[in-house]
C-alpha cells in the first residue's frame, strides 16, 4: 500500500490538475474571465467523472474492497458495483447547471454515507484500502479518504446554499 504521505500528494495532485485543467477551459470559453462556482461545479464534475472510470477498470476488486467500509454496499450489496456508475452520472450532471441543486443533494447524501463508513472503520483500527481511486492504487483507508468527502461536502454544501 502506498504511504500516507503518497496517498496525499497523488489525491491533491490528481484534484490539482482537475482544478487546473477547468481554469484552463473557462478561462479560454470565457475570453479570460472565469466564474469560481462554476470552476467549483466542473471540478466536482471532473472528479467524479474520473474517480468513477477508474473504478469501473476492475469492478470485482473495488466492489471487494468498497463494500468493506462502506456501510451500504454491507447492507445493499448490488451498492458497490452501481457506486461507480452514480459517480459518473453524478459527475455529468455538475455540467448541466439545471441539475445542480439535486447534484449537490446527492453530492451530500453520497458524501456523508462514506464519511460515516471511513470514521467508523478508522476509529475500530481496521486497516483497509481505499476504494477512491478503484484498484490502481493501494491507498490505504485514513485521514486522507475523510478529507476528499470533507471537500466534496463543503463545495456541495455551498453550492446548495449559495
Amino acid at each position: 500500500m502506498l504511504s500516507i504521505e503518497y496517498s496525499v500528494l497523488l489525491i491533491i495532485s490528481l484534484f490539482s490538475a482537475c482544478a487546473l485543467a477547468n481554469y484552463g477551459y473557462l478561462y479560454i470559453r470565457n475570453n479570460g474571465t472565469v466564474d469560481r462556482t462554476e470552476l467549483m461545479n466542473n471540478g466536482m464534475g471532473t472528479i467524479f467523472m474520473l474517480f468513477g472510470a477508474l473504478k469501473l477498470a476492475n469492478i470485482e476488486q473495488f466492489a471487494m474492497i468498497f463494500s468493506k467500509y462502506d456501510p451500504l454496499s454491507q447492507r445493499v450489496p448490488i451498492y458497490a458495483y452501481l457506486y461507480p456508475f452514480i459517480e459518473l452520472i453524478l459527475g455529468a450532471s455538475f455540467f448541466y447547471p439545471r441539475a445542480l441543486t439535486v447534484s449537490y443533494g446527492i453530492t451530500i447524501l453520497l458524501m456523508s454515507i462514506s464519511f460515516i463508513g471511513v470514521s467508523m472503520s478508522i476509529v475500530k483500527g481496521v486497516s483497509l484500502r481505499c476504494g477512491c481511486l478503484g484498484s490502481f492504487f493501494h491507498i490505504p483507508l485514513s485521514y486522507v479518504t475523510i478529507s476528499e468527502n470533507i471537500a466534496m461536502l463543503v463545495m456541495a454544501s455551498y453550492g446548495l446554499l449559495k
